[in-house]
């Protein structure tokens, strides 16, 4: 029976992995020079942020934060890093520089993810036992107000105008006007919708059905829903590649991540982790050469080579991690 969701979360048991029997080729001895910054990468249940310098894949520091974990998320300016602490109800706010935790703010019930907007003046919080979005200034953090949206908000993806957000419990998506801060839609997108993407330009949107085992794919002017990809087991979060043609999904339930051609709407490569690997956040690195998945079952970071979609590196991180975000 494939892992689900609330099994990691609740029962997340130390997994490690050797690449070996997974079927990776062997860890780098030395990184190429093209993997290189620092990736954020958070622990469920170590309360902690680890900073790995990609370069020689130690770890830069330990960055204690709240209880429960469960995202970080770059500030535009790559000046700040927001880690989202579920069951604490606050954020740890990092300054990149110093690798230590500048302010801690409060926030509603069980905070998800922050996502920025583009043009980094705002970061937008879910709050998924409020049913609401909370909004920030992102440089002096101040609440500038909540917005309503459906049961169990998880992911918020700023595209444009608009606000779109996953509703886990209620499985569609929200979409509000950043301006007006008012609702526009509601649009049914699967069973269990967590992570999101988007294209540059807006004109795609794709949703992780976890429960639906697909990625819904919406048209983001029409807000028609277009396509359904389907996908392995429990898919968590999709990302576009930075050169627009692919996008990242990653299955915490069958321990793979999948390549999807943007043209096709079709899953043109699959990578196994492990199947219990739990394989669930996903950030870029080198200008998207690198493609960086935590696992939470196992414990790992795994890094894999995009020219190749081979895993070249696997980086033991604390435990459950789930996000990571990657400062250049």
């Amino acid at each position: 029976m494939p892992m689900t969701r609330a099994t990691f979360l609740n029962n997340a048991i130390p997994v490690f992995i050797l690449l070996a029997s997974c079927g990776a080729s062997p860890a780098l001895a030395q990184a190429p020079a093209s993997l290189k910054g620092t990736a954020y990468v958070t622990s469920w249940f170590g309360g902690v942020v680890t900073a790995i310098d990609l370069a020689s894949g130690s770890s830069a520091r330990t960055i204690p934060v709240g209880v429960h974990n469960h995202n970080v998320a770059l500030r535009p300016d790559q000046k700040q890093a927001w880690v989202t602490n579920n069951n604490a109800g606050t954020i740890s706010i990092i300054d990149s520089e110093s690798n230590s935790v500048a302010k801690t703010i409060q926030t509603g019930k069980g905070p998800r993810h922050a996502y920025f907007s583009p043009d980094g003046k705002e970061a937008f919080v879910t709050n998924e036992f409020d049913d609401r979005v909370e909004i920030f200034d992102a440089e002096t953090a101040k609440s500038f107000g909540i917005v309503k949206v459906g049961s169990m908000p998880h992911f918020a993806l700023v595209s444009g105008d608009k606000v779109f957000v996953t509703n886990y419990g209620s499985g569609d998506a929200s979409v509000f006007s950043r301006s007006k801060r008012k609702t526009i839609a509601r649009i049914a997108i699967g069973a269990g919708p967590l992570g999101a993407g988007a294209t540059k330009d807006g004109k795609r949107i794709y949703f992780a059905c976890h429960s639906a085992n697909h990625v819904a794919v919406i048209d983001g002017e029409t807000l028609k829903r277009i396509a359904d990809i389907p996908t392995g087991a429990g898919p968590v979060q999709v990302t576009v590649t930075p050169n627009q043609l692919f996008a990242y999904v990653a299955n915490d339930g069958a321990g793979t991540v999948q390549k999807i051609d943007l043209v096709t709407n079709q899953i043109v490569k699959t990578i196994s982790i492990a199947p219990d690997a739990g394989s669930h956040g996903v950030g870029f690195a080198g200008e998207g050469r690198w493609l960086l998945i935590t696992n939470t079952g196992a414990n790992t970071l795994s890094i894999i080579d995009t020219a190749t979609d081979e895993v070249a590196k696997t980086i033991s991180v604390p435990k459950a991690p789930e996000g990571v975000a990657v400062k250049r």
